[in-house]
């Protein structure tokens, strides 16, 4: 039970096909086809010396684009054009150097924007965001930021509005993870300065945007008394000036530990998605974010298991009614994506009967020869595994809190020492041009000394007297 590690993503083409691309171990990134059952057919093999971290889109006119690194550490955008792919090496990053997290490409219009997320191999936690673009003739490179993000890099999340990309990410700002905000003027080619926009007292992490009506809506978790609070406020796209974020808003009731909250728009309501305890709640809102219903259980009819899906649809009444980028669903042998799901007009899943074998007729053999039932046994089994899976994921995220804060504590560590190190080397350097100073200020004052016993000697003789009264 629990959330699926990977890269999940979905394209839908306009004409209503869809296809999942997803990373396998043995084979790289693989992409497959929904049929007709509502179920995905046999994957096709696509690059098969890739690593796990990719992105996948589509375009206005139906092309695909992906960008991802090969294992030999080439940064690769793909396209295709609706009848084949072609492929371009954009640079060159070793994997003995370099990691590269999370990229993301971004088509607009005859121009191509990939953003990704460059640290060391090593994990020391120092990243920074890097950003190529197309200008329809050559590609440029710029670096966005640089940034302390502890052992665990939490993903950057984008989103479009007419003028500007804008992005959100977590870094370390003083002692505790804040998010910072920033965005790029597609016209001039420029990023602003990256602005820490929460001032918590409390770690802040797993940022999301959503851009709907003109104003920027943001959503994070906050670690406060060992619990994730999923918090909310939002700020007009236009504002010019200075940022004018909204107060916060706690979206999940206290005491409730909340993970991934991830904002979508379905059907005139923005929402906002979670994952908590082993299973997916919701909570909307009709005012543009000024208030919020309570949060309720969304309804899954595909078990507590869910992956992180990145969607991409050019259907049309898709595109009329919800919009999706990142979102917590299901794409195990089918595709479920809540809230919206009712209006993708997917191929009905049709699930296979269960099949018996040997395996089975002995199991009730045995729960018969200890004289209980096959449900009797069923129900004790499965109380069993909840009961076990609900203590190993409480055990699960308390280590994973408790890493992040080792991690943490380890990388501001280092940047003392460092810091302390450069002091030190300072301090030797002053030392030597002390000891230098100090040479030189005992040559000076012999010269001195022997200029002061030639004047003597000089005056002792009348040398001075007959010099200047001669006349």
């Amino acid at each position: 039970m629990g959330i699926y590690n990977g890269t999940h993503h979905v394209i839908r083409f306009r004409s209503g096909e869809i296809w999942y691309f997803s990373f396998l171990r043995s084979r790289g990134i693989v992409f497959q086809q929904l049929d007709k059952n509502g179920t995905w057919a046999k994957p096709h093999d696509l690059i098969s010396n890739a690593t796990e971290d990719f992105s996948v889109t589509i375009d206005h006119m139906d092309h695909l684009h992906m960008i991802c690194r090969s294992d030999k550490g080439e940064l690769l955008y793909l396209l295709y054009n609706g009848t084949s792919w072609s492929r371009q090496v954009l640079a060159l990053y070793e994997p003995v150097r370099y990691a590269i997290r999370y990229p993301v490409v971004i088509p607009l219009k005859n121009k191509i924007h990939i953003l990704f997320a460059i640290g060391n191999a090593f994990n020391t936690g120092y990243w920074a965001l890097q950003h190529y673009y197309w200008d329809e003739t050559s590609w440029h490179s710029t670096e966005i930021s640089k940034f302390t993000a502890g052992y665990r890099l939490s993903p950057f999340y984008v989103d479009l509005s007419e003028k500007h990309i804008h992005l959100v990410y977590r870094g370390l700002a003083g002692s505790k993870y804040q998010i910072f905000y920033c965005r790029y003027h597609l016209e001039h080619d420029i990023w602003s300065t990256p602005e820490n926009v929460i001032h918590s007292a409390f770690d802040c992490n797993m940022p999301s945007i959503f851009i709907l009506d003109n104003l920027l809506h943001l959503t994070w978790t906050s670690l406060s008394k060992s619990n994730l609070a999923v918090k909310y406020m939002n700020r007009p796209v236009r504002n010019a000036g200075k940022l004018d974020w909204s107060q916060e808003i706690q979206l999940n009731g206290p005491g409730s530990n909340a993970a991934f909250p991830r904002l979508i728009w379905v059907e005139e309501r923005l929402w906002c998605i979670w994952y908590q305890t082993d299973t997916l709640y919701g909570s909307s809102s009709e005012d543009q974010g000024a208030s919020w219903s309570t949060p309720v259980k969304l309804p899954n009819r595909f078990g507590t298991d869910f992956h992180y899906i990145h969607y991409s649809t050019n259907h049309p009444r898709e595109n009329q009614t919800f919009r999706v980028q990142w979102i917590l669903g299901n794409v195990e042998g089918i595709l479920y994506l809540p809230i919206a799901e009712k209006y993708m007009d997917l191929p009905e899943y049709t699930p296979n009967p269960p099949s018996t074998n040997w395996i089975s007729q002995n199991e009730d053999l045995l729960s018969l020869s200890h004289g209980r039932s096959k449900s009797e046994t069923e129900k004790k089994v499965s109380k069993a595994d909840t009961g076990m899976e609900s203590i190993k994921n409480v055990l699960l995220n308390e280590f994973d809190r408790q890493e992040e804060l080792h991690y943490s504590l380890i990388s501001k560590l280092d940047e003392h020492s460092r810091l302390n190190g450069t002091l030190l080397d300072e301090s030797r350097q002053m030392m030597a041009l002390l000891r230098e100073n100090q040479e030189m200020l005992q040559v000076i004052k012999r010269d001195v000394e022997q200029i002061k016993q030639d004047i003597r000697q000089l005056k002792s003789r009348g040398w001075l007297g007959r010099l200047f009264y001669s006349g």
